[in-house]
Formats: structure tokens, C-alpha cells, sequence
């Protein structure tokens, strides 16, 4: 049982990975900004635990992230490595939009890339499943997108702080 645990939680870290790849700050410079540098981690973990899997969940969940992890590993490389080129890019000593909209545009791609992997992976643990955590799985999103909704709200009314603090 604890060897399934240890394979359980790096499996879960490497799908967590994933989301956290593409769910974290778009293009801001930062990779996340939660504990050890990743929103997704303790949300995802958190969601786990409230979800309460049997062993044999955790064990058939285990098998369906296994079998995508080097298509996990890759894709996360993808996306590290375009949001790089995208930093590159915008940071430039002489600024050129094209440079920058081919940066994004390379960005968009593996964005795209992870969304449907995810949405892959997710179909199948949902298959998992029981109803009731389904409705749980599906209440942590709402919840998760009214904070998204906040935290854009805040960003923007410090950026008017600073605008109002500066612009004397």
C-alpha cells in the first residue's frame, strides 16, 4: 500500500504538472506564484483529498497517468519552453512585433497542446469516478473560477494604485 502511495503521488505530480503548466500566470514572467512556485499543486492535491478515492481508484487513476507521462513530460517541456521564448521576446533589447506575435503565437500552440491532453486525461479519470465525485470535481472549478475572477479584479485595482501613485 505505501509503495502504491509513492507511485500514486509522483503520478499525480506529473499530471499536476500539466495543469499548472498552462493554468498559471499567461506570459508574465512568472510560472506561478502559489507555494513552491505553483498554483495548480495545492489545488489539485486538494481536490484529490476531498474527492476521497478507494485504493482501487487511486490505483486505476494511477495507470491512466502513467500511461500518458512522457506525453505530460514533453508537453510541459513545450510549454516552458515557449513561454521562455515568449519572455525572450518581449524583453528584447530592440522590440519587434512580429518576434513577439511569433512568440505568442508559438505559446497559443502548446497551449492548445496541454488543453486537449488534459481534457484527454481528465475524460479518462472522470471514467473513474463515482457520481458524487463528479459533482464534487465539477464544484471545485466554479469555486476555482470566481478566485481566477478575483485575482484579475485585484491585479487590475493595484495597477490603478500605481498608475494614480506614479502618474503625478
Amino acid at each position: 500500500m505505501r509503495a502504491l502511495s509513492i507511485v500514486m503521488a509522483v503520478v499525480i505530480t506529473a499530471f499536476v504538472a500539466i495543469g499548472s503548466a498552462f493554468a498559471g500566470p499567461q506570459g508574465s514572467g512568472q510560472e506561478g506564484t502559489g507555494k513552491n512556485g505553483s498554483h495548480g499543486e495545492r489545488g489539485f492535491l486538494k481536490v484529490l483529498e476531498k474527492l476521497a478515492l478507494n485504493a482501487d481508484q487511486e490505483k486505476e487513476i494511477a495507470s491512466i497517468l502513467g500511461k500518458y507521462r512522457d506525453e505530460i513530460g514533453k508537453t510541459i517541456a513545450g510549454m516552458m519552453e515557449s513561454r521562455q521564448g515568449l519572455r525572450e521576446a518581449i524583453a528584447a533589447d530592440v522590440y519587434s512585433e512580429d518576434a513577439v506575435r511569433q512568440a505568442a503565437q508559438r505559446v497559443s500552440e502548446q497551449e492548445v497542446q496541454a488543453a486537449v491532453l488534459r481534457a484527454r486525461i481528465a475524460n479518462e479519470v472522470k471514467s473513474v469516478l463515482t457520481s458524487e465525485q463528479k459533482d464534487k470535481l465539477k464544484n471545485f472549478a466554479n469555486r476555482r473560477a470566481g478566485k481566477m475572477k478575483g485575482f484579475a479584479d485585484a491585479r487590475l485595482a493595484n495597477l490603478d494604485k500605481w498608475i494614480v501613485a506614479h502618474a503625478r
